[in-house]
């Protein structure tokens, strides 16, 4: 039997100060060989980025996977006074090294410019040029869920670290994150998560805007993406820590079948906090927290979610979203 190997996704956000837009192509068996290809372009105000993924998830017959990647970010700020163009590429595998544990090692390099003009704070001023690393990076997870796809219980825990084979600006990163399932009945399925990672300059060296932290949007819902934590005059720049904990409440039956939707709550507090290089600039040291509904429904168009959110406690130097949705279809 037939069926489709690809999907087209777009979706979109709109907050206090505009929206932002997404759009997404992968086909998941190029030239019939069960390659993946996925390939993506975020468009906001202030920042363009597009992304090329390719993974042979079966590299040779080996059982293990094989990824090339490559992604460009133009980030124009003329408010902050600031230019910035990253470019990143590498190769990375993956494999089962012991029964539910697997190991994920990367190899990167990533090339940052750093454009800026009289108006930029004097911090920024001090981060101008150009800076290369080439990054060894890895990630180690533990996977003991009772399935992948509409998971019922147990866990799956991952830690990452980043360490510079070669750097301007050396640093090392670590993360880990956690989701854990628990099922009280087939109508309710309760869902925790954390999320924690953090990035530290070595050598006395302190970290470039481009790889300061910042919480992902489906960590912190609520709030637009990149746009809570430290503020640099009128720029977030991130932090060098963040963290995050979800609380999501899967009520999958709650609607008839018929209407072919999901409906979840979710309860989520995170925050983003630290700047090495100019301490007087972090003065927002606050936790964030939303609470909403999401919604996912199977149109006739594609599947489609909805995330209706309000905020619980913020800074005040944050940007909200309390809306946001996202379109899907298959080819």
């Amino acid at each position: 039997e037939e069926k489709p190997t690809g999907e087209i996704s777009a979706g979109a956000g709109i907050g206090t100060t505009g929206g932002s837009f997404a759009f997404a192509i992968r086909e998941n068996n190029w030239l019939g060989k069960g390659i993946n290809v996925g390939t993506s372009l975020d468009i906001s105000t202030e920042t363009l980025k597009g992304s090329l993924n390719v993974t042979d998830p079966n590299y040779k017959y080996s059982g293990n996977s094989l990824t090339y990647f490559a992604s460009s970010t133009s980030n124009d700020k003329p408010d902050s006074g600031f230019k910035n163009n990253i470019f990143t590429t590498g190769i990375g595998t993956g494999f089962e090294q012991y029964r539910d544990i697997f190991l994920s090692p990367n190899i990167s390099f990533s090339h940052d410019t750093l454009k800026v003009q009289d108006s930029a704070s004097d911090s920024l001023k001090g981060q101008k040029g150009t800076f290369s690393d080439l990054t060894f990076d890895y990630s180690l997870t533990q996977d003991k869920r009772d399935r992948a796809y509409r998971s019922t219980s147990g866990y799956i825990t991952t830690f990452s670290q980043a360490i510079p084979i070669y750097a301007d600006s050396p640093f090392i990163k670590n993360g880990v994150a956690l989701t854990k399932y628990k099922a009280f009945s087939e109508d309710k399925i309760l869902k925790f998560k954390f999320f924690a990672t953090a990035i530290n300059g070595l050598n006395d060296e302190k970290i470039k805007i481009s790889k300061r932290v910042h919480l992902p949007a489906s960590k912190l819902r609520g709030f637009e993406s990149g746009k809570i934590g430290p503020k640099d005059g009128v720029d977030y720049v991130g932090g060098n820590y963040a963290a995050s904990t979800n609380l999501e409440l899967s009520l999958p039956n709650l609607l008839p079948e018929s209407t072919k939707t999901d409906i979840g709550l979710f309860l989520d507090i995170g925050n983003v906090w630290g700047v090495d290089y100019d301490k007087s600039l972090d003065d927002s040291n606050k936790i964030r927290s939303s609470a909403g509904v999401n919604t996912s429904w199977s149109s006739p168009v594609g599947p489609m979610t909805f995330v209706f959110s309000q905020n619980i406690s913020k800074a005040s130097t944050d940007i909200i979203e309390n809306f946001n949705f996202r379109l899907g279809t298959t080819f």
